[in-house]
């Protein structure tokens, strides 16, 4: 086969593969082991002598082909640009696997994209695009478990070239296929550009209001229709119905895939690379992340360490010294591939998480360790799973650390949020400003989850989900903070204005029935280990 040589090759693993065995098993159409596969072809281009060359470029040929049915640009001579001044972006082409969930390989892609890095005077406010907050996805996770709602999910295949282009944009031919004296310009929004996602996100939204979808004003993300929800994030689509409304979720279907190449139609199980596991009979899920913390725990440089808690109670500082720059990159990205679990699925990795980020630019040798702490932390606990379903409305926890930061003594705080059994939103970190009590900081620490419960009350709403109960219930594990917020004539004595206003607005709320702030031990509050 052109392009592929006997001999081994290096794998992701690290191991040995012969080459000749990996050609036969793609001809008769086995499907190898993600540890089997030699890595893609970089970015700078398909070399004649990567093993799986044939294959690649036959995945660059179909990609081409989707864009000449597509229509995504228009071939024009060069001097068109260089009349107008016009700049001329480069193209690149990105090769990746794509593997299923058990990590065999499914198909070879290949995809064009034009570099919007290079482009000149384009700012974030014209790029901006909303993407769905994790929190609504856990939110409907939750209504799901509860309610007993089908979960459905869809891919549209090259998603962005739906969408027309607003304005002229060159691109030079991308490599292996270019012609002397020519250009394309861009009819649609291709992959790289910054202004994309954008006006993909723009162009959905308009269709599914098309066909009768009505927005949720405070997620973008999130549309409805006759009982329907629909999620997205850029491309990847979640449809929500219960059982009685299935026909309207099967019209909705169809318009979708009359209108795009869309892809899947089966229960949800992967959503941003988090596993979804059911069980209906018992109407519960669960969201993992077992796959993505194996992964990251390859990062950490000291496996020999293995604790029971993700974080030992000990100072951290900064450092005298200077890091290396690869040890900046390697503790940036442990913090970062931490962050990403501590954000989805592991609220109880939060406040490490956000602790060792304060050592970003200038880690130490304790700082690494401490990351690797969190790191065989969660995967010695990979198996630990968000639950969702069960009878509870909404139960709010909120708690504070008083001036446990030596270094600028200001306060830790941290929050939980519950709905129908399962969290759906939480964090653990270090109050802005510095207060001068215990109460002081709890206060600040209830004002911040009592605007969040307020948001997430709103946005039920929104959705057409009703509590039972009317007003949120906080749990506070200090006594004199409540007293503040519930008694009639309590008053705070500080002098910290900005600790004033979050008191005052607190019993606003509390008047108004909107909030209640209940005494909850300090051995059974939620959010307690969260800011410790």
């Amino acid at each position: 086969m052109a392009g592929t040589k006997a001999g081994n090759v290096q794998n992701l693993a690290g191991e040995r593969l012969d080459k000749a065995k990996l050609e036969r098993m793609m001809r008769n159409g086995k499907k190898p082991h993600r540890s089997q596969l030699p890595p893609p072809p970089q970015a700078n281009g398909l070399r004649e002598d990567h093993e799986l060359f044939y294959f690649f470029k036959e995945a660059e040929i179909t990609h081409l082909h989707s864009h000449k049915e597509t229509r995504s640009w228009s071939e024009v001579p060069a001097k068109t640009a260089r009349k107008t001044d016009q700049q001329v972006l480069d193209s690149m082409w990105v090769y990746t696997y794509k593997f299923d969930k058990h990590h065999r390989f499914q198909k070879f892609k290949a995809r064009l994209v034009v570099r919007g890095d290079q482009q000149r005077n384009v700012t974030a406010q014209e790029t901006y695009a909303a993407t769905l907050a994790g929190r609504s996805f856990r939110m409907l996770v939750s209504i799901a478990a509860r309610f007993d709602l089908e979960l459905k999910q869809y891919d549209v295949s090259n998603a962005f070239v739906n969408a027309d282009i607003d304005r002229t944009v060159y691109m030079r031919m991308p490599p292996g296929y270019r012609k002397q004296g020519t250009i394309l310009q861009l009819n649609k929004a291709l992959y790289g550009l910054r202004i994309s996602p954008l006006l993909w996100q723009r162009h959905f939204t308009a269709f599914l209001l098309e066909i009768g979808f009505s927005p949720v004003p405070h997620e973008p993300c999130c549309m409805i229709r006759d009982g329907v929800f629909i999620f997205f994030y850029v491309d990847d689509i979640i449809l929500a119905s219960s059982k009685r409304h299935a026909e309207v979720a099967r019209k909705v279907e169809e318009e979708l895939k009359q209108r795009y190449n869309l892809t899947g139609g089966k229960d949800l199980q992967w959503f941003l690379g988090v596993e979804v596991i059911r069980d209906r009979e018992k109407r519960k899920i669960w969201l993992s992340q077992k796959a993505y913390v194996e992964k990251i725990a390859r990062l950490a440089t000291n496996k020999d360490q293995r604790h029971n808690t993700p974080m030992a109670r000990v100072e951290l500082v900064a450092r005298e010294g200077l890091a290396t720059p690869g040890e900046i990159n390697l503790y940036q990205r442990k913090i970062g591939s931490l962050l990403f679990a501590a954000v989805n699925t592991r609220p109880d990795v939060a406040f490490p998480v956000s602790r060792l980020a304060r050592f970003l630019t200038n880690p130490g040798p304790l700082h690494q360790e401490a990351a690797d702490r969190v790191l065989l932390y969660l995967e010695s606990t990979k198996l630990l799973s968000l639950s969702f379903g069960g009878d509870d409305q909404l139960v709010v926890a909120s708690d504070a650390s008083f001036a446990d930061n030596t270094a600028d003594r200001k306060s830790s705080q941290g929050y939980v949020i519950k709905l129908f059994g399962g969290l759906i939103a939480w964090r653990a970190n270090k109050q802005d400003t510095i207060t001068t009590s215990t109460t002081e900081a709890e206060l600040l620490a209830l004002s911040q989850v009592a605007k969040e419960s307020m948001f997430v009350r709103m946005l039920l709403e929104e959705l057409r989900v009703e509590l039972t109960e009317k007003t949120i219930t906080i749990q506070c594990d200090n006594t004199q903070t409540i007293r503040l917020i519930n008694e009639e004539i309590s008053q705070l004595t500080t002098k910290l204005r900005h600790v004033d206003i979050h008191n005052h607005w607190l019993r606003q709320e509390a008047k108004r029935k909107s909030i209640r702030v209940v005494y909850v031990p300090s051995g059974e509050m939620l959010a307690d280990h969260r800011c410790q």
